[in-house]
C-alpha cells in the first residue's frame, strides 16, 4: 500500500485523525517549558494537526508527508488560519534533513511506516537536524500492537501501512544520543479514528544537549 491509498482515507473520511494535536506532545511542551520560536519539522504530518498546533505556538513549521491529499489539506488549513506552515510531498525513506536547523522535530507514528534500515537512517538524520537545545517528539507502534499479528483483531484500519513494529526499548536505544526527558510504552485504546481499536505504542521526548558547548 502506498501514498495513493492513504490519499483515499483522507479524501473519504474528512479530517481522518481529527484536528487536535497529540495530547502527549502538548503535555511535554508545556511540562518542559518549550517556547514557540524557530523552525520546526513535522515528519509524516498527515493533515497537519501537530504542525498547525506548533505553528500556533510560534514555530515556523514545515510539514512533509507522502500523501498529496494530506499536504493539500494542510496547506489550505494553514492559509485559512494564517499560520506559518509550509507543506510538501516527500518520500520519507529518502528525505534529507538539513543538519542543526530545527528547534523542534516531530515524527508521530512515521518511523514505523518505513523499513527498519530506512527508519534508522531517518532517526539519525532527525537527531542531526536539531539545533543545540532543540527538542524531538516521536511515537511508534510496537510488536504488541494488534496490527503486528496475522489475526489483527481490533487493529487499526491503516495497520497495513506499518512496515516495522518496534521491539521493547528499541525506540529509546534508537535516540540514545539525546537527553531523554520522557519515555513511555503502553497498550491503549484509540477512539480517535475509525472503530475503537487498540495500539501498542512507544513515545519519546528528548533534547539535543550534546552540542550546547560547540
Amino acid at each position: 500500500m502506498g501514498a495513493a491509498d492513504f490519499d483515499g482515507y483522507y479524501r473519504n473520511n474528512g479530517s481522518f485523525y481529527g484536528d487536535k494535536p497529540s495530547p502527549f506532545l502538548v503535555h511535554y511542551l508545556e511540562k518542559y517549558g518549550v517556547k514557540g520560536a524557530g523552525p520546526g519539522l513535522d515528519l509524516g504530518c498527515g493533515q497537519g494537526r501537530n504542525a498547525l498546533y506548533l505553528a500556533s505556538c510560534g514555530f515556523s513549521m514545515c510539514g512533509v508527508d507522502e500523501s498529496s491529499e494530506a499536504v493539500e489539506r494542510l496547506s489550505a488549513q494553514a492559509g485559512e488560519r494564517r499560520l506559518d506552515v509550509s507543506a510538501k510531498v516527500v518520500d520519507l525513506a529518502n528525505l534529507e534533513i538539513e543538519p542543526r536547523r530545527y528547534q523542534v522535530i516531530v515524527a508521530n507514528t512515521s518511523l514505523d511506516h518505513l523499513d527498519e534500515a530506512s527508519g534508522q537512517r531517518l532517526a539519525q538524520a532527525m537527531m542531526d537536524g536539531l539545533v543545540p537545545g532543540g527538542y524531538l517528539f516521536v511515537s511508534v507502534f510496537m510488536v504488541n500492537d494488534p496490527g503486528c499479528v496475522v489475526d489483527g483483531g481490533q487493529a487499526s484500519e491503516t495497520a497495513a501501512y506499518v512496515r516495522h513494529y518496534y521491539r521493547p526499548d528499541e525506540l529509546r536505544q534508537q535516540f540514545s544520543s539525546l537527553a531523554l526527558l520522557a519515555y513511555q510504552e503502553e497498550y491503549a485504546l484509540d477512539v480517535g479514528h475509525g472503530l475503537p481499536h487498540y495500539h501498542g505504542i512507544a513515545r519519546l521526548f528528548g533534547r539535543n544537549d550534546q552540542l550546547r558547548a560547540a
